[in-house]
């Protein structure tokens, strides 16, 4: 990942806008930022950070509490980050939470956190991933960049003041973060897998051993042989049961069988009752149905000639319709005669009145010809005017520029003199900011010393602990190494007593070989022999207390090591300050606060003369412009007169056209007016007696035509009334109906004939279907007789009843035998399943012990890759670190097993040079802990790279640390640097370090003020 541009916005120190463009310190750049302390550089990391991550780079630091104080409430905190990755570009930007006032009211409102991601693909807004989400905008940038937060600001970020967490990572921590970088998950899945097999089987097998328990325990069973002779003993009394059983069952159906018998017949009597019943009931209904036999005739009959009905009547109807609408129309046409008549009267008296529309109409001409000569009259009087009003404003026009100018020449010598004053007075600036400089400089380094000197007094009292601490433990090594050596002791004369018992006169010693035993030893009666448990007990507790005591060493030793450095620096910065060691920051702070004050003056001097400048640029520019409108308003003034002169008189000449008696515009309007309206009211007169006349003669016709047609329909509706009026007679009189109202009678709809033909048939078929059946069960029953059937259920009841104990014993036998064979086959199915499990076990469970790291030296599957590619690593960062420590150091992985049930593998040991021995890495100076996590950090980027090319570690930051160094150590650091940009990697590094500012041409600097800091690049 190599950031492009940075831009902030209220974040940290800085109120304003900031843009950093890293892209103008040129391909993969060296570069310092540098600003005095609490200017805002470390704030610059954070601002990357957070923009990726949405969290700082420090994790103190909560995102919420970066917005800048300077700020104004309506300047939103924001972010934006455009960086690349590989050959791709993206942009991210992110706001934190914060308070806003509100848009109506008082008061404030929270705006919670955004953010927004877009895939730069080269058109002007790209693709937008994410619109707000401030979630998926991490887990975007998480799959991206490959790492999380924390393991950006460990291996892309060296923060302040935790170089030494990258290096003192125990293996479960380092473990996080080489998984993550290297990808190396598929390990640990195997572990969780195994882990989780393994713990699979395990439930599985105790689960199948309580199964077997609770199979026996369903049985009221207590073990297997129990089972075994209980089935044995139910097989005979099983077959025993099932004969007799079966016996009694036979008797039961015999009866039964007679029962169903008898039965049978007796129904077939009852139904034989039954059916003879219902036919002497249906014969009844014979009369009904002769009814509606001779209705059913009569209505068909009806329906014959029940179309001839219909159609007379219908023929009766139109008839009588017809000669009501030919009266109506006779009505019509003589209303229509009397209108045509009067209409034709009206265009007579219209054309009369119309004769005098020729005069009109000449006079009107006449009319208008006078109001068009008298509208230009009055056009021409309007110019005039206008002309004189704008020769008028010309000639003022013209004496106000004179007046203008003369202003502008005297202002002009007010202005000149008052610039050479000023000019004269800001030759003071110079000296006065570069004192300033200098007592800001001086004021930073003094801060420095007053943290260095806190720092030392927080050293010291560490050290008076850790030394009364390793005192304390050295007193408990001491006493652990007398018990452990007497205890040892008191085995040796414990066995020594037990040999001596042994020895016998003349016998050799087993010890020395000696046949003489002058002085054996002796069991001492007050204390009982020691055991080799004990011994060893004392021994591993003595080894307890040294390795503590040995820790207490190597804190002590680094603490010391830290004071030594603040000690150090105190006396360097105390000699750099000099005479300014001796004044505290508040007399500093004064002295600035002076010298500013006289700048804020001249600066408001300078302002003054700036504006002054620009005045009198525009007042020279003004009285050019002036001079050439001076000429255009004379120009002006003579074309306006000119003007007038011409308007007033074509105005004389038109006024002379005009009779004096229409020079009255209203008047002559009202004249036109009235002449207008006589002669349109007398065209529409008789326009609209024209128009009513053609509509009057077109209704007469229209009418007239009306009855003509009307009369010949009538004349044939009257014809066919006549012969339908025949066919019905006719037809009646040859039916068998008396009259009309006797054919109305019988008629009937489809529905009520359907319904008569259904009763008639479902009468015969229901008296056809009784009477074959009351022969059959005659004819069926002729030889038998009805039966007893009580006495026979009598001797089925005790039957039965001896059948169902019979039964109930058998079954009883039954389900006890099957319920012990289906036990038995369970168990033999649990316990081929609880073998297979076992068998499993063993191999799943001994590779989840080992993959999962809880045998031998505690080192997990994921651990022991992770240590070979920590290898890798160890190697790439020795190489640096043997540079920058001038070939002392070399970074090696511990192989030791670490001590209780802590993680081993991935811990970190320093090789030293002069001693030939390794040590722990807690051991190193402050500047030696700088250089060996500088080194820890450039290595991982290489190996990352070379392993994971999915990750792109193309950025390293440095957030202080030089200032631990010496002058050598520098120099091998810088070389170090650069030959890794030269391999094409951007470095950006934080130092207050005065050196590095003079090798380091590219910088950012950060420029702190009392309204907030701004940012300046130096390429």
């Amino acid at each position: 990942m190599t950031p492009l541009k940075l831009r902030l916005q209220a974040f940290g120190p800085f109120a304003g806008k900031e843009e950093i463009d890293f892209t103008a310190l040129g391909s993969n750049p060296l570069f310092l930022i540098n600003g005095p302390t609490g200017a805002g550089k470390s704030a610059i990391l954070d601002a990357i950070c957070f923009a990726l991550y949405g969290q700082t780079a420090g994790a103190d630091r909560d995102p919420q509490q970066m917005r800048c104080d300077h700020a104004s409430e309506e300047v939103l905190c924001e972010v934006s980050l455009e960086f690349m990755l590989g050959n791709k570009r993206y942009a991210i930007w992110r706001s934190p939470i914060q308070e806003r006032p509100r848009t109506r009211g008082e008061g404030v409102t929270i705006k919670r956190a955004e953010a927004k991601l877009w895939y730069l693909d080269g058109s002007d807004e790209g693709v937008l991933w994410v619109s707000k989400s401030v979630n998926d905008a991490t887990n975007h940038i998480n799959t991206l960049l490959g790492i999380g937060v924390e393991q950006f600001r460990q291996v892309m970020i060296l923060p302040q003041d935790k170089f030494r967490e990258l290096l003192m990572a125990d293996s479960k921590d380092r473990e996080s973060i080489f998984s993550q970088l290297f990808e190396t998950h598929i390990y640990k899945q195997i572990e969780n897998k195994l882990k989780e097999q393994a713990s699979g089987i395990k439930q599985a097998v105790e689960l199948h051993q309580s199964k077997v328990r609770g199979i026996l325990e369903g049985a009221n069973l207590d073990c297997r042989e129990q089972l075994n002779i209980e089935i044995e003993s139910l097989i005979p009394a099983l077959f025993q049961a099932k004969s007799e059983k079966d016996q009694a069952h036979g008797e039961v159906q015999k009866q039964q069988s007679e029962i169903d018998k008898a039965k049978t017949i007796n129904r077939q009597f009852d139904e034989l009752d039954a059916k003879r019943t219902d036919l002497s009931l249906i014969n009844k209904q014979n009369n009904d149905i002769e009814v509606k036999k001779a209705l059913l005739s009569q209505a068909l009959s009806a329906q014959k000639i029940y179309h001839l009905y219909t159609n007379n009547v219908e023929c009766q109807a139109a008839y009588v319709s017809a000669s009501k609408y030919h009266e109506q129309a006779k009505l019509a046409v003589s209303n229509a005669r009397s209108q045509h008549r009067q209409a034709l009267s009206r265009v007579e008296t219209a054309k009369l009145n119309a004769g005098a529309l020729d005069d009109f109409k000449t006079q009107q001409i006449e009319l208008k010809r006078f109001s068009h000569q008298l509208t230009k009259l009055s056009d021409n009087k309007e110019r005039v005017t206008g002309a004189t009003a704008k020769l008028a404003s010309s000639s003022q026009a013209l004496e106000q520029k004179k007046c203008s100018l003369g202003a502008l020449a005297s202002e002009l010598l007010k202005k000149e003199a008052l610039v050479i004053s000023h000019t004269h007075t800001l030759e003071q600036v110079t000296p006065l900011q570069q004192a300033l400089d200098k007592l800001a400089q001086k004021h930073n380094e003094r801060s420095m010393l007053d943290a260095i000197s806190a720092d030392i007094a927080k050293c010291l009292k560490q050290q008076r602990i850790d030394q009364a601490q390793l005192d304390n433990l050295a007193q408990v090594f001491e006493k652990a190494c007398t018990i452990a050596t007497q205890t040892e002791i008191a085995w040796h004369m414990g066995q020594a007593s037990l040999l001596a018992k042994e020895l016998s006169h003349d016998k050799p010693c087993p010890v020395c070989g000696s046949k003489n035993h002058p002085n054996p030893a002796h069991e001492d009666g007050s204390n009982m022999l020691v055991s080799k448990e004990q011994v060893g007990e004392d021994r591993q507790r003595e080894t307890v207390s040294r390795e503590n005591m040995q820790e207490a060493k190597d804190t002590l030793a680094t603490i010391s090591n830290k004071l030594e450095t603040q000690q150090n620096r105190f006396a360097e910065h105390s000699q750099q300050l000099g005479q300014y060691a001796q004044m505290s920051l508040a007399q500093l702070e004064q002295q600035q606060a002076d010298i500013s004050r006289k700048l804020a003056s001249l600066t408001n001097l300078q302002l003054t003369k700036s504006k002054l400048n620009k005045r009198i640029i525009q007042i020279k520019a003004q009285q050019a412009s002036s001079t050439d409108d001076l000429l255009v308003l004379e120009a002006k003034a003579s074309n306006d007169n000119n003007a007038m002169i011409v308007a007033q008189t074509s105005a004389n000449e038109l006024a002379a056209q005009i009779p004096k008696e229409h020079h009255d515009a209203w008047q002559l309007s009202q004249s036109l007016q009235q002449l207008s309206a006589t002669i349109e009211q007398l065209t529409v007169l008789l326009r609209e007696a024209q128009t009513d006349l053609a509509k009057k003669q077109s209704s007469f016709d229209q009418a007239s035509a009306t009855q003509k047609t009307l009369l010949n329909g009538l004349h044939g509706q009257e014809i066919r009334s006549s012969k339908a009026a025949s066919d019905w007679q006719q037809a009646l009189f040859n039916s068998e109906f008396s009259d009309t109202k006797h054919f109305m009678q019988a008629q009937a709809d489809e529905s009520q004939q359907h319904a008569l033909k259904q009763a008639i048939a479902s009468y015969q078929t229901e008296l056809d279907s009784l009477n074959a059946i009351v022969k059959q069960l005659w004819q069926r029953l002729s030889n038998k007789q009805r039966s007893d059937v009580s006495s026979i259920e009598q001797g089925l009841n005790a039957n039965t009843k001896i059948s169902a104990e019979k039964d109930k014993i058998w079954r009883d036998l039954e389900a006890r035998y099957i319920s012990l064979v289906n036990v038995s086959d369970k168990l033999v199915k649990a316990e081929t399943q609880n073998e297979t499990l076992n068998q499993q076990y063993s191999v799943i469970g001994t590779l989840s012990e080992v993959a999962n790291g809880n045998t031998g030296n505690k080192v997990s599957l994921q651990r022991f890759v992770l240590s070979v590619l920590l290898d890798d690593v160890l190697i790439q960062a020795s190489q640096r670190l043997h540079i920058m420590s001038k070939g002392r150091y070399q970074l090696i992985r511990k192989e030791d097993r670490a001590k209780g049930n802590k993680a081993s593998g991935l811990e970190l040991e320093v090789h030293d040079g002069n001693t030939g021995k390794p040590r722990s890495v807690a051991t190193l100076s402050g500047g030696e802990s700088f250089m060996a996590a500088l080194s820890l950090a450039l290595g991982l980027s290489d190996v990352v790279q070379s392993y994971a090319g999915g990750i792109h570690l193309d950025t390293l930051f440095i957030d202080e640390g030089f200032g631990s160094l010496d002058s050598d150590s520098l120099d091998a650091a810088i070389r170090v640097l650069v030959d890794l940009q030269a391999s094409g990697r951007m470095i950006g590094i934080i130092s207050h370090v005065t050196e590095l500012k003079e090798q380091m041409a590219k910088r950012i600097d950060v420029h702190s003020s009392r309204v907030g800091s701004s940012i300046s690049t130096i390429a």
